[in-house]
């Protein structure tokens, strides 16, 4: 029995090591992106770059330790400039999976990692057609080329995601 708590002990502390050091990012894993400031590290952001469904990808995210991503105020932006400043036709012509879904509650728009509500309008959503414009069948958010605005889509349209780590 001895041996048993022991080994339990060890287990615990591990855990909390590793709880401890994925709390205190140094720096962004391989093959996630430093959106950070310069003064600190992150958001940590990987663009994945193979489509899949809203819900395909965010189990991807997750076995990545992240989420699907929460893009909101500058890091919107800097995610846009990022993306255009790919190579020609990597991933300026493709819509993204983020974090954000209305299926719990009609036009009640939340970040799934947090539950935090998403506010409607601009900056953030595409201004021409209401969006979000398409009833109960699209619940999801994505960025959506070419502008790269909000947009609701049906959770089983096929595009790339980006997901994010959270601390």
């Amino acid at each position: 029995m001895k041996g048993t708590t022991m080994t339990l002990a060890l287990a615990v502390a591990a855990a909390l090591v590793c709880l401890a050091s994925a709390q205190n990012i140094t720096e962004c894993p391989d093959g996630f992106e430093d959106f950070g400031d310069g003064t600190a590290v992150g958001p940590c952001l990987y663009f994945v770059r193979s489509k899949a469904t809203w819900s395909n990808h965010r189990s991807l995210c997750q076995a990545l330790g992240a989420d699907l991503a929460q893009v909101t105020g500058d890091l919107h932006q800097d995610v846009v400039d990022y993306i255009n400043d790919q190579p020609a036709d990597d991933l300026a012509d493709e819509a993204f999976w983020i974090g954000g879904s209305d299926a719990n509650k009609e036009g009640s728009w939340i970040w799934v990692m947090d539950d935090t509500a998403i506010p409607l309008g601009t900056p953030h959503w595409y201004p021409c057609n209401g969006q979000p414009n398409g009833g109960t069948t699209q619940n999801h958010l994505s960025l959506y080329s070419p502008d790269f605005y909000y947009h609701s889509l049906e959770q089983t349209k096929q595009i790339f995601a980006i997901c994010q780590i959270f601390e």
